[in-house]
């Protein structure tokens, strides 16, 4: 990488007129896009720009925008700074269930959209990809909640499904409405994916979530084996399949998001 037309982060706090620990805490708080060069946090001259274009449209519209907070930790591989934007979050008021549709979610979104157009490489994708998945990790045992169990939900996707990451976000938004949650992730055969319904005791339902398109036939081929290995209500989900494509499957119920399928499942359970 070329430095001419990156600071370091003394230039950057002399610029704002600000402490050298002020403008450190911009970068590790998601507010100031950086890349740590050895040991070093470089910001370029255009993201120095857009920092303050983005202070005076937060102060223009009263609100923080904590998604690109979130993503700017996450595109430098920074665990640490991510978690660190997820507690301040919390500090101002956000409640952490709120954490995945608020943060994460648009986050993770954005940055397929930059890997799609180009923008960022497969490596800064998975890295990021990274960093999320041990956000969530830090996050679900914080969301749990106490109670009786409603019952268990077997949850898992295709055997061509890559992404394990929103399934790991649905389980823990599913536990936080009282489900227990067997999360067998993602590229699971069918036949397995069955035998795990079988296995497991106490099954009320059974979510099968894709996130990307393309998979209908091994939709359709885990569909008939989980539908073989027992009699509760199957919901597939995710953006990878439309509601239509649920329908035709033979799926009791579609979900767009995890949220929306604590709502199905209620729905589902209640009859």
């Amino acid at each position: 990488m070329t430095t001419s037309h990156f600071l370091t982060l003394n230039e950057v706090a002399a610029r704002l007129g600000v402490h050298y620990m002020t403008a450190y805490r911009y970068v590790r708080l998601g507010m100031l896009p950086a890349s740590k060069q050895g040991r070093a946090w470089l910001v370029s001259e255009g993201d120095l720009a857009a920092f303050l274009e983005g202070v005076r449209t937060e102060v223009t519209e009263g609100r923080v925008r904590w998604d690109r907070r979130f993503r700017n930790r996450l595109l430098a591989a920074d665990e640490a700074g991510a978690w660190a934007v997820v507690e301040a979050a919390a500090a101002s008021g956000m409640d952490l269930r709120s954490a995945y549709r608020e943060l994460i979610i648009p986050a993770m979104s954005r940055i397929g959209v930059l890997w799609e157009a180009g923008d960022i490489d497969v490596a800064t994708e998975h890295a990021a990809s990274q960093v999320a998945s041990r956000v969530v990790a830090r996050l679900g045992p914080l969301l749990a909640r106490r109670g009786v169990s409603r019952g268990v939900i077997v949850l898992g996707s295709t055997a061509t499904e890559l992404h394990g990451l929103p399934l790991s976000i649905a389980a823990d938004v599913l536990r936080g409405a009282n489900y227990e949650v067997i999360d067998l992730g993602p590229n699971l055969p069918p036949g397995s994916f069955a035998h795990a319904v079988r296995s497991v005791g106490g099954v009320v339902a059974v979510a099968i979530g894709v996130t990307t398109p393309g998979q209908h036939t091994q939709l359709a081929e885990t569909m008939a084996a989980v539908r073989k290995a027992g009699e509760s209500p199957v919901v597939v989900g995710g953006a990878g399949v439309t509601a239509e494509e649920a329908a035709r499957l033979g799926a009791d119920g579609w979900a767009r998001s995890a949220e929306d399928a604590v709502e199905v499942f209620e729905r589902l359970l209640r009859r």
